[in-house]
């Protein structure tokens, strides 16, 4: 819950100053070398992932390795801006609102680009670059909620004034997303959209009232044939381990293959065609077939690191908007990769959700990188008592 905010910045004139209290602090060195190490590792991974693939398909064994390390050098300028600018100047609803509009609006633009694996969730251009808005909206939805929420703190408890507004823009953008389809990344905005209320106080029995829609239409969606298959596949996946659970199985067997310490670096066999999305999606059963459940487990651990000191930085934020910022970043990134790994393992129905910092992906590594920056800049502020 809320920990010793404030309703608003002190400001002299234009310029954001500190709390009084508060203290200037180095980055968080950890988080900088979780992201960093995850970054790296991933396009050693995506390599191993891929090289084949690419050599086939492409010409080249390094194609997609290419790829990642040009949106990786993005993503890490923009990290390195986000850390140099302080937080408190996202808070200004002539960058917030028009995030929240363009996100909104890249939603919809989606729908008259063509399909991609039978969806709507790519903006492409030339065959070269592509753009996910579903990655955009992450972050214009804890933006804003961390906006908004500030600005009605003394009224956190009013149903039509705060959690009304809040859930509907959160709704609109968890059902342009959800329609794409892309229920994964719905799920995340979800839980992203509970964790920064809940934190933030707002009443129970208002959150409580979500059920109402929301019950029916995640009902709706999951009885879409092809999903109820995915539901069956879990519950059972060698059945139609041939057909429709194909992609599950054939993980199954890659991180059963890893055993303890895994086959070797770039020694995995099921990438050779066997697992699909071997670099995407199930880069996770690569990891575990060729570093074994050491670096699976390695992972998994960097993730929950991560997730603490995320939660950490949010704690000790010197006001209300920092807090709510750095818990929504947090859960943003822990979130997706709680999804990944699960899908892989078939702990939870298969949906298309990569894992950050170490999937192939342009837009969805550069944002993880820019909001990885936004987090440890909180990080830099914190309070003496």
């Amino acid at each position: 819950m809320i920990r010793g905010y404030q309703q608003t910045t002190p400001r002299n004139g234009d310029r954001t100053v500190a709390w009084p209290g508060e203290r200037e602090l180095p980055v968080d060195k950890l988080i900088l070398a979780i992201v960093l190490g995850l970054t790296l590792f991933g396009a050693v991974m995506i390599y191993s992932a891929s090289a084949v693939l690419a050599a086939k398909n492409y010409g080249s064994q390094f194609y997609f390795l290419a790829r990642q390390a040009v949106w990786a050098a993005i993503g890490l300028a923009a990290m390195t801006l986000a850390i140099r600018v302080d937080y408190r100047n996202y808070r200004r609803p002539a960058l917030v609102i028009p995030l929240v509009v363009v996100s909104a609006a890249l939603l919809v633009v989606v729908f008259f680009f063509p399909e991609r694996n039978q969806t709507h969730r790519w903006i492409t251009y030339g065959g070269y670059v592509s753009l996910q808005p579903s990655e955009i909206a992450k972050l214009a939805l804890v933006a804003f909620l961390a906006f908004f929420i500030e600005k009605r703190v003394g009224r956190l408890h009013s149903y039509w004034t705060t959690f009304a507004p809040a859930a509907f823009v959160a709704a609109v953008l968890i059902v342009l997303v959800g329609a794409e389809p892309d229920f994964g990344t719905a799920l995340a905005l979800g839980a992203v959209f509970l964790a920064m209320m809940f934190h933030s106080g707002i009443r129970l029995r208002h959150l409580a009232t979500l059920a109402l829609p929301a019950v029916p239409a995640v009902a709706y969606m999951v009885m879409v044939p092809w999903r109820l298959q995915r539901i069956m596949d879990f519950l059972d996946p060698w059945k139609n381990q041939t057909t429709s659970s194909f992609q599950v199985v054939q993980s199954l067997i890659a991180i059963g293959s890893g055993g303890t310490k895994g086959v070797g670096f770039a020694q995995g066999r099921q990438k050779l065609f066997y697992l699909p999305a071997p670099h995407t999606d199930f880069i996770f059963a690569v990891i575990g077939e060729e570093l074994g459940f050491l670096g699976a487990a390695a992972v998994v651990f960097l993730f929950g690191l991560l997730a603490w000191r995320g939660l950490r930085a949010a704690r000790f934020a010197p006001d209300l908007f920092g807090q709510l910022l750095a818990l929504g970043i947090t859960t943003m990134i822990t979130v997706q990769a709680f999804f990944n790994v699960s899908v892989t393992l078939s702990l939870v129905p298969a949906k298309g959700i990569p894992l950050p910092f170490i999937s192939s992906g342009g837009s969805s590594l550069a944002i993880c990188l820019f909001a990885a920056g936004v987090l440890l800049n909180v990080s830099k502020h914190g309070k003496t008592t």
